[in-house]
């Protein structure tokens, strides 16, 4: 992608800046404080934001990153008085405040560009997937109205602009194409997109309806849509809730979308992120097997781009199961490495949300939830729409035995995301959230939702063999211990108990009790 600023643009596949002269030599910090400036030029960012975006894990003075500012402005022709092209927040941090546009580096005349191969194929190993929102398009309304049309996908790409697995184009590119005639394929093309967000807003009445299409522009597929309805003083809500579905539509239905594009390619033909992509597939199944190939695309990833954060979180997570379900025979071993790979992703990211989730799980398999809980919360302050932070969130709730927070957590995560791959593992946490609030009558209830949901995992097995048992139905108890041990794996009641350590020693008790007619 290019950053095009008055005379200058800044490459970041290159992480090179150009000016009128030519190339204009600047340190490499100094070159990822400016990317960074460019990308967050909708806000003011903190000088905490910068420390952890561009000095991850380093301790840096504030001179430091005076400095760096200083050499930016100089090499760009500004300075502190004029502070065109980057203006001081006092008490606060900066701002990158020039006009901006952003471009695919084939628009760009007078450079040399990588051949076009066709939509994403330009993509450099480990860059992210990219996506573009159009102007929506407005039915039964004058163009007094337009602002309407606008706001709602303005909205969105601000709350995308959140996520930090994929790149939003920024309104100054993708709003210069008309949100009727342009053809899908050619803005894609031109802004270096794979995937573009379309939308109708109609007006009737005192009614509006939102219409959002999130389409595969390599393809023109459809992968997710959504019709949302309100009255016209609704308008400031309906912009919040389409914003919210399609970042939940996106952390679920990009990367299986990917997985689906990218499982009949050779391997050798892959980038990092379509061995990422495999690897999520593989990873939410839960046995073994997969989780082997899961790892081992999460490391090809590696080799392909070391700084890969996300990919060192997929790896994490497979350690964590290698070391939760006992995949193998050594499980403090897989705990640790599974502590490692989550360090090095927040070193790599710290504003991420899935590496902060992953360091948080990591914590709690090594037997400190009340740490481990800190970090899934950031993970939901860094993205408020993430169902798998409110789902982890509820697990180690649960843990620390906090059952009504768990409960109203987990049905968050429900609500966000209710055909989730983890719903089995949501109804399972609910259900022993229920069980240490004491309510048993809801905790069977969450028990058979869990157990009906496609793939149980082994510890919503005997959460819910320990509920039955507690409440004397002895026969779905014992069809749920069958089930673990026609598993085969060296996972039971001893296992299980150790991750689910409950914090409350009467609650422990009640669980301990409950399983131990069970010889598992």
């Amino acid at each position: 992608m290019l950053f095009v600023f008055g005379d200058y643009r800044l490459d970041t596949r290159l992480l090179e800046l150009s000016g009128p002269a030519g190339p204009v030599a600047l340190e490499p910090k100094c070159l990822s404080l400016l990317r960074f400036l460019l990308t967050n030029r909708d806000r003011a960012v903190s000088k905490d934001q910068i420390f952890d975006a561009v000095w991850p894990g380093v301790i840096v003075t504030e001179a430091s990153l005076s400095t760096a500012i200083r050499q930016i402005r100089v090499a760009l022709g500004d300075d502190g008085d004029r502070q065109s092209m980057i203006k001081t927040v006092r008490g606060h941090g900066y701002r990158f405040v020039a006009e901006v546009s952003e471009m695919a580096p084939a628009l760009v005349s007078g450079r040399e560009s990588p051949p076009d191969r066709g939509i994403g194929k330009q993509r450099t190993r480990g860059d992210k997937p990219t996506i573009a929102i159009r102007p929506f398009q407005l039915i039964g309304a004058d163009e007094r109205r337009q602002a309407i049309a606008e706001a709602i996908p303005a909205e969105l790409i601000a709350t995308l602009s959140r996520l930090r697995w994929i790149n939003v184009i920024a309104r100054g590119s993708s709003f210069r194409f008309s949100p009727s005639n342009a053809d899908l394929t050619e803005m894609a093309k031109g802004l270096g997109a794979q995937y573009v967000v379309s939308g109708i807003v109609e007006w009737q009445n005192t009614k509006l309806i939102v219409y959002v299409e999130l389409s595969d522009a390599r393809t023109g597929d459809v992968i997710w849509s959504e019709r949302l309805t309100g009255k016209i003083d609704d308008v400031y809500e309906l912009r919040a809730r389409a914003a919210r579905e399609l970042a939940i539509a996106l952390e679920l239905r990009v990367p299986m979308h990917e997985a689906d594009r990218l499982r009949m390619e050779p391997s050798a033909n892959l980038d990092a992120w379509g061995h990422f992509h495999l690897g999520i597939r593989h990873m939410y199944r839960y046995n073994r097997d997969d989780n082997e190939i899961a790892a081992g695309h999460f490391r090809r990833a590696i080799e392909l781009d070391a700084e890969f954060s996300r990919a060192h979180s997929g790896l994490s997570y497979t350690e964590f199961q290698n070391a939760f379900q006992h995949f193998k025979t050594d499980p403090g071993r897989h705990g640790t490495l599974a502590l490692g790979h989550a360090e090095k992703a927040m070193q790599l990211d710290p504003l991420d949300p899935f590496c902060n989730l992953i360091y948080g799980r990591a914590k709690w398999l090594l037997g400190d939830a009340e740490n481990g809980i800190v970090w899934v919360d950031r993970s939901i302050e860094l993205n408020p729409n993430y169902a798998f932070g409110y789902y982890n969130n509820a697990t180690l709730n649960t843990v620390l035995c906090n059952g009504r927070v768990a409960d109203e957590n987990v049905g968050t995560a429900l609500t966000l995301s209710p055909i989730d791959p983890h719903l089995q593992s949501m109804y399972g946490t609910r259900a022993l959230a229920a069980f240490v609030s004491e309510d048993l009558a809801a905790a069977t209830r969450f028990a058979d939702r869990a157990l009906n949901a496609p793939n149980p995992h082994l510890y919503v097995f005997i959460i819910a063999a320990a509920i039955y048992s507690h409440t004397g139905n002895l026969a779905k108890a014992e069809n749920c211990v069958e089930a673990i041990r026609a598993k085969k794996v060296g996972f039971g009641t001893t296992e299980f108990l150790t991750h689910f350590n409950l914090r409350d020693a009467d609650k422990l008790r009640s669980l301990k009790s409950a399983l131990r007619r069970f010889d598992i």
